[in-house]
């Protein structure tokens, strides 16, 4: 890519981005990291703690009720 000052870039190409099936063991940290950036927002840090770690639990986020999730984004 060239810029009007002149400047180029490299020529990159990327067969399968982040999150491509074929990346996905890539993408799992990144995922998670941008959760929590983008929980902590309104979430203190230990509400953000517990629903990461609910996501990474397969089993008990399934047996987990709709209300009482929903129950843990409610901002305090």
């Amino acid at each position: 890519m060239f810029f009007r000052d002149g400047t180029k870039t490299e020529k990159v190409e990327v067969e399968y981005p982040i999150g491509h099936r074929r990346r996905r063991e890539e993408a799992i940290p990144l995922l998670i990291g941008k959760f929590k950036d983008n929980a902590a927002v309104s979430l203190p840090a230990k509400k953000v703690e517990q629903l990461t770690g609910l996501f990474l639990d397969r089993r008990r986020l399934e047996a987990l009720p709709v209300g009482q999730f929903m129950e843990m984004f409610a901002v305090p």
